[in-house]
């Protein structure tokens, strides 16, 4: 499926544009265009164009929808009012591929010596896959836990080391040592090794099957209604 490119990028070439026809014969007279054009922005015409972008009738923007088509157009419109000539030959807009997924996870198993332990989806987990795929199965996979799921060699910190985890499903903690011991990596402030993104590339570069990154809502500064939404 394709989609139209749009993007903050467009919506701050809008805004600072809504001040060109101010600029364009007054900068006959003033050599200084580039002052004179980033002085014609202010906060009317910024609010101006984000309250009609941010407005109830473009339905949140989203990928492929309606609101998503009324938004662009907005802007193409805006953009033919100022005399802007379209930067892709004829067109305003460039074609790139772009893909919809939606996740529909069944409920989760982990079975161990003591018996199993079963996770309702949104309730107890989410899970996620960005992998084009009509079907996702893990089944039977060995569980491994690799503390934080980072190798930072800088930092002298490497929770793999030792680990076979090809095909295996990691299970780490979510931020960076640091949030526990000042004294360790950045401290307090979380380095992107803390980040969830990290540690699934990190995952998947050392072969595993899958990564559960356990939600604590202190160290991750924010609580489960943002995970689950």
């Amino acid at each position: 499926m394709k989609n139209k490119f749009k993007g903050l990028l467009l919506l701050i070439g809008l805004v600072y544009c809504s001040s060109c026809k101010q600029v364009q014969t007054h900068s006959q007279t003033n050599g200084n265009i580039d002052s004179t054009a980033i002085n014609s922005i202010n906060a009317a015409g910024f609010t101006k164009h984000i309250g009609k972008l941010a407005s109830d009738s473009f339905q949140g923007r989203k990928p492929f929808s309606k609101g998503e088509t009324l938004a662009i157009d907005y802007i193409k419109n805006q953009f033919q009012n100022l005399n802007l000539l379209p930067g892709n030959e004829k067109s305003y807009f460039q074609d790139v591929p772009m893909v919809e997924v939606t996740s529909t996870p069944g409920n989760l198993t982990i079975t161990g010596a003591k018996g199993n332990l079963s996770l309702n989806y949104l309730t107890d987990f989410v899970a996620v896959s960005r992998h084009e795929l009509a079907e996702i199965n893990i089944i039977k996979s060995d569980i491994v836990f690799a503390g934080f799921g980072i190798r930072a060699p800088e930092y002298g910190w490497d929770d793999y080391q030792g680990l076979d985890v090809k095909g295996k499903t990691v299970i780490v903690m979510v931020n960076d040592p640091g949030f526990y011991d000042s004294t360790l990596f950045k401290g307090k402030t979380m380095t992107y090794y803390g980040r969830w993104t990290y540690k699934y590339e990190e995952a998947a570069r050392q072969g595993a099957a899958g990564c559960i990154i356990i939600h604590d809502t202190a160290p991750a500064s924010y609580p489960w209604t943002v995970v689950r939404s």
